[in-house]
């Protein structure tokens, strides 16, 4: 009975920090949230119904120790998101999305959420070097798998 009701307790545990936009991840591997005072650039981002994202100016390379402001829009009719992440981060974020595809991201530092006509702003510091470099994704079902992420490298 004990096992039982352990088992009952760690899956609503679970589930309440799945629904608050928490989940697995080793954000520290990537870098950390930045400080609008520390911002070297600042970034446009349109996420697109066409499954891009749009960015302006260019990301290019990020440079480590970088902070860049990402102004995220949503000018569709999907909802769309904006998550910032190394290889392993964003398969574990594509993992719990597909556990939980509604989830919204209010408490994630990584990741907006975005619905149609939305904007937000998401501050990162760089500050972590990362083989393979930083994807930024967006984990909406089917919209990773149709082309929504880029890779960008390192230094």
């Amino acid at each position: 009975m004990k096992t039982i009701l352990l088992a009952v307790v760690a899956t609503l545990f679970a589930s309440s920090a799945f629904a608050s936009g928490q989940h697995a991840g080793d954000h520290d591997s990537f870098g950390r949230p930045g400080r609008a005072a520390d911002v070297t650039r600042t970034i446009q981002v349109r996420t697109l119904d066409t499954m891009k994202f749009a960015f302006e100016p260019a990301v290019g390379t990020i440079s480590k120790g970088e902070t860049i402001r990402f102004v995220v829009s949503n000018p569709g009719q999907l909802t769309h998101e904006f998550a910032i992440g190394d290889a392993a981060s964003q398969r574990a974020h594509a993992e719990m999305m597909r556990k939980m595809p509604g989830m919204q991201h209010e408490a994630d530092p990584t990741t907006v959420s975005l619905a149609p006509g939305a904007s937000k702003t998401l501050i990162w510091k760089f500050d972590k070097a990362v083989s393979g470099g930083i994807v930024l994704a967006c984990h909406i079902a089917g919209h990773y798998e149709a082309g929504m992420h880029t890779q960008i490298k390192l230094n």
